[in-house]
């Protein structure tokens, strides 16, 4: 017990360490209250550049998640619009293979203006806006859907139909891959379903058995090619479903990280709350103590 001029010093120092460690019991508390370790970057010192860091990386992880939703449905509608196109183009090939055998060819033109109408809507398809199938034209039909398909040289697939451009669509789904996500309308695949439409109506009209087998060939070879076209589809929906595993579980290995930085340690701080909480109670019983003594009492 102070009860001396010479024991003052150990009163002010008492008092000091009473201040001290009710400040460190308002921050423990605001820790525990508010889940944050730091109020401020400030209080972070040495870690500050690492936490910055972490969320800079969370941020991308997120743009890249976010991304590739909008690739995913495009990929996707893509794939369920070749599987319609290899449809039509079968049925496409059946009416052909009946022409040929000699069915009645009554019909048969405005069968094949069906098929193509088919075509046309399946692969003008729009989605948000942008269409699918006319590369970075995202703006144009691809799809020229008020004249029928012809060939500049009978049996030799073009892309006179096309007005789209001849640039891909191109998006990086992580931090080391690239991927093409799009098809074009004027792939050599659509261009043998075109060239063989405008020979099967060119076979009909001239009665030409050749030009109606040479329009089935054609049919034949552009399914062969969109059903390879619809498998490399199916390879970016795998990648992009790899990517969005991997980006999740980098997100939350960081997410942890800065957990671990910027959150509060409830039981360490708890405790250490107790503790001061316990030093401050003697404390304050030792100044009661203190300041219940008389002046006479500090001069003996």
């Amino acid at each position: 017990m102070v009860n001396t001029v010479g024991t003052y010093a150990n009163f002010q120092s008492t008092l000091n360490d009473m201040s001290s460690v009710e400040g460190k019991l308002l921050k423990q508390q605001e820790q525990l209250s508010s889940g944050d370790a730091f109020q401020s970057f400030s209080d972070m010192g040495s870690q500050t550049q690492q936490y910055l860091s972490l969320t800079d990386t969370i941020s991308q992880t997120n743009q890249y998640l976010a991304n590739h939703q909008t690739v995913e449905a495009n990929v996707n509608t893509t794939s369920s619009v070749l599987t319609n196109v290899i449809t039509a183009a079968n049925s496409l090939q059946s009416l052909i293979a009946q022409r040929m055998s000699g069915t009645e060819s009554n019909g048969f033109s405005s069968e094949i203006t069906a098929s193509w109408q088919s075509l046309v809507g399946q692969l003008n398809t729009n989605v948000s806006g942008q269409y699918l199938f006319s590369g970075s034209a995202i703006n144009t039909p691809p799809i020229n859907d008020s004249t029928f398909p012809t060939l500049q040289t009978p049996g030799m697939p073009d892309a006179g139909y096309y007005r789209g451009n001849s640039q891909d669509l191109t998006t990086r789904i992580d931090n080391t891959t690239l991927v093409t996500y799009n098809i074009r309308a004027n792939d050599p695949a659509f261009q043998q379903l075109f060239a063989g439409l405008a020979m099967a109506q060119q076979g009909n009209a001239n009665n030409d058995t050749a030009a109606l087998k040479q329009a089935e060939n054609l049919v034949q070879q552009g399914i062969k090619g969109i059903t390879a076209l619809q498998a490399s589809v199916g390879t970016v929906a795998g990648q992009l479903v790899t990517s969005d595993t991997n980006l999740n579980n980098q997100k939350l290995y960081y997410q942890g990280l800065q957990e671990s930085i910027g959150n509060t340690d409830i039981v360490s701080v708890s405790t250490q709350v107790a503790v001061n909480q316990g030093v401050l109670q003697a404390a304050f019983e030792v100044f009661a103590k203190i300041t219940s003594l008389q002046l006479s009492s500090y001069l003996k």
